[in-house]
């Protein structure tokens, strides 16, 4: 797509998410509760050999991160059934991870059909998606298997794209990236979540810091379909690339344009089409807030 076209598709894209959602165009349209936090990230020594990206190689690199919880909009309970999100940025590199190990749609229109399932108050809307979107079948269950979380720092964070880490020689390694919490927390029950607070996780987040996360390179094996970011890989065959560490809850000066396709230099871009279309939707959202 040229520039323009990649515009004009992603404000359709945003323009039907909030429809879907009824979100206020004005605020998030999804990730509308949460909160920042910074930090530093350290490379481990065996990231340089996988990528020559710039914060494999220095010593250490600033980053900010907000959590979120991804359901429910502003007003939403943070213990109410849902997947929750972190937003990195270290250097060049923005993730956009989740907590379910993969997604439920192939496509931008796909996952505005999900959301208008999800969103329309008709306890048939999201089987009929399911039988409609065989593909969604594992991020569906995962979800229903979902239990509250305690806190933000002790969940696991995915990226369901594999990203090209291009070491010095040339060789791509496909690899989907993602967050390993040093002090995992288990779950609340559903009734001691929703006797907390509405926003118990973001005003939590303060007590929880510092906290530390491993940066992982999880590596596919033969049979896994590296490109589809609706299922599951075999492998668990991991890598660990550094650690980020987050000192402390602040929010950042100017709030960062979080970007899945904002990658430096020895980390290429995803292959799936949604991680396209992801990235033109959170651009033209982030233009409907300006």
């Amino acid at each position: 797509m040229t520039s323009n076209s990649t515009a004009d598709h992603g404000a359709r894209l945003a323009d039907r998410i909030a429809s879907a959602t009824g979100a206020d165009p004005r605020d998030r349209l999804l990730h509308a509760r949460g909160g920042w936090a910074a930090g530093t990230f350290t490379p481990s020594p065996l990231a340089p050999p996988l990528s020559t990206a710039g914060l494999f190689a220095a010593p250490a690199t600033s980053a900010t991160a907000r959590f979120s919880s991804t359901l429910g909009g502003p007003h939403g309970h943070d213990g109410a059934p849902s997947d929750h999100g972190l937003a990195v940025r270290i250097g060049g590199l923005d993730l956009v991870l989740f907590t379910l190990p993969v997604f439920f749609a192939r496509t931008g229109a796909d996952m505005v059909e999900f959301l208008r399932a999800a969103n329309s108050g008709d306890p048939a809307a999201v089987p009929a998606y399911a039988a409609a979107h065989p593909e969604a079948a594992e991020a569906l269950a995962l979800a229903q298997q979902g239990r509250p979380a305690a806190g933000f720092t002790g969940l696991e964070y995915h990226s369901a794209h594999a990203f090209g880490l291009v070491n010095a020689v040339g060789t791509t390694r496909w690899a989907r990236l993602g967050l390993r919490p040093h002090r995992p927390l288990p779950p609340l029950t559903a009734e001691e979540a929703l006797a907390r607070p509405r926003d118990y996780l973001t005003a939590g987040l303060p007590t929880e810091l510092p906290a530390g996360f491993d940066l992982l390179a999880h590596l596919p094996e033969g049979p896994d379909e590296v490109h589809d970011p609706t299922r599951r890989w075999t492998s668990r065959q991991t890598v660990t690339l550094g650690t980020l560490t987050l000192s402390r809850a602040e929010a950042p000066a100017a709030e960062p344009d979080f970007d899945p396709l904002r990658l430096p230099p020895g980390i290429t871009a995803p292959l799936d089409r949604l991680a396209a279309d992801r990235s033109a939707a959170y651009a033209a959202a982030r233009r409907l807030r300006a």
